[in-house]
């Protein structure tokens, strides 16, 4: 993980001192891009890491009021995407999505002159390398800024091109975005103009004056178990934009962090070896619980995208590179929540412990392989019951009040973490822990009080 870091230029003690997201899984994989295409659904689909607020329109301030993220620092609520890489099947040329995440670094990387690092200002959204980009100019920063290394039993060489042969240990997918800021505008047209790289190198150095502000740099390694599919030769691995030589790699950033915070650990961490935990400030709010329970609030492209089944073409219009193949033309589709509101008249109260000596909810009960809240719902309402709790994934259960010692006071959402067998974007329960949900008067319950209660019995 660390060899393409150690091999950066060293311009200053200090400029050793950095931190990991490391291992930071998705949060979705949609057709959205708030950067290039806000408001609308996007070109291609993409992985993306981060907050949970997710969207096609980027506003900070409803970024930060996202419930939680899937970095371990809570209060960085930004989000961090590249395009989704795809396998395509040599018999069938069918397209799967294959599982990724993301190592996230943050580098303070003075040059010569010794800049200050700042921390990414409130509203700052950009975009390194190029969607259209089929070529290589080694001179050019911004192309050096993209690249990948083969994990395997050798050496770990870093190439601009994707690699021609299997990697056993994964493919990593790296783009470095550019450091030095205008100092003005927290976007441009093209999302690049406002940010330069350093005069030195791309990963490193002094800024120019057209670019004063030298900011964190950002740097992505998306990890892609390529190691899972067969390899048949070039173009076993397809961007989501339909590339096949990696050039086109690029990845966008938008800024959700408690930017006070961002600049005490850019000021305060001295560690060197990547580890959050060294960084005291980071330290303090490092939440790895909460990022294992964080699912997606957000709306999602309604089009299957080789997830949990291969598709035939990827999303959107974008044929394989050189293929000869044309687009389908299939209509836009819309955008669907990725939780479905609950049925009338029910409310999610929390996340409660189950009684010391029973089941809080014991009148009713049932498993289910497509278990999500709605379901368990449904079952509890069809059945008369004003009270319904997800457990362990699958499993629901239902009365009119809590039973065997359950009181009812809320934990905190984070211990509720089993993702629900018929959604990942749901959870469902914990170890000996209900999500509960109630009819009624009985979502009076739960206040913030967070008082031991009884719900008064209720006919539905």
């Amino acid at each position: 993980m660390f060899a393409r870091i150690l091999s950066f230029v060293t311009l200053a003690a200090v400029a050793n001192a950095y931190w990991t997201f490391g291992a930071t899984p998705l949060i979705v994989q949609t057709r959205l891009d708030s950067v290039v295409n806000p408001d609308a659904i996007g070109t291609h689909v993409h992985a993306v890491v981060g907050a949970s607020g997710f969207s096609n329109h980027y506003d900070p301030d409803e970024l930060m009021k996202s419930n939680c993220t899937t970095v371990s620092v809570q209060p960085d609520k930004s989000n961090y995407w590249a395009p989704q890489m795809y396998h395509r099947d040599n018999t069938s040329g069918q397209f799967t999505a294959m599982p990724t995440d993301f190592n996230i670094y943050y580098l303070p990387r003075p040059g010569p002159k010794n800049e200050p690092i700042k921390a990414f200002p409130k509203g700052l959204r950009m975009l390194a390398g190029d969607t259209t980009r089929r070529t290589f100019n080694a001179s050019n920063f911004a192309e050096q800024a993209i690249d990948y290394v083969c994990l395997s039993d050798n050496n770990y060489p870093e190439a601009s091109p994707m690699p021609t042969q299997q990697c056993p240990g994964g493919l990593r997918a790296q783009v470095f975005f550019p450091s030095c800021w205008d100092g003005v505008n927290l976007d441009s047209p093209d999302h690049r103009s406002h940010m330069a790289y350093p005069i030195q190198a791309f990963n490193g150095g002094d800024c120019p004056d057209t670019h004063p502000v030298h900011l964190i740099s950002l740097f992505y390694e998306m990890g892609v178990s390529v190691q899972q599919f067969e390899y048949h030769g070039p173009g076993t691995w397809v961007l989501a934009n339909g590339d096949t030589t990696g050039f086109g790699l690029h990845a966008d950033f938008v800024n959700g962090w408690d930017v006070d915070l961002l600049q005490q650990a850019i000021d305060q961490c001295s560690g060197q070896s990547g580890n959050l935990l060294d960084c005291a400030p980071l330290a303090a709010v490092n939440d790895p619980a909460a990022a294992a329970a964080c699912v997606f609030e957000g709306d999602l492209v309604d089009e299957p995208i080789g997830v949990n089944e291969p598709i035939s073409a990827l999303p959107g219009c974008n044929p394989v590179f050189e293929s000869g193949d044309a687009c389908a033309s299939n209509p836009t589709p819309s955008l669907v929540p990725a939780q479905p509101p609950l049925p009338e008249g029910w409310t999610e109260v929390g996340c409660i412990a189950e009684g010391t000596h029973g089941r809080a909810l014991s009148a009713l009960t049932m498993s289910a392989p497509n278990m999500t809240k709605n379901v368990c719902v449904s079952f509890c309402a069809s059945h008369g019951f004003s009270l319904a709790g997800a457990e362990y994934s699958d499993e629901c259960y239902c009365d009119n009040e809590l039973q065997n010692g359950a009181t009812g006071a809320l934990l905190p959402w984070s211990e509720c973490a089993n993702r629900c067998a018929g959604s990942s974007f749901e959870n469902c329960g914990g170890g000996s822990k209900l999500t509960l949900m109630s009819h009624g008067n009985a979502s009076q319950v739960g206040n913030t009080s967070r008082r031991a209660f009884r719900f008064a019995r209720e006919q539905v």
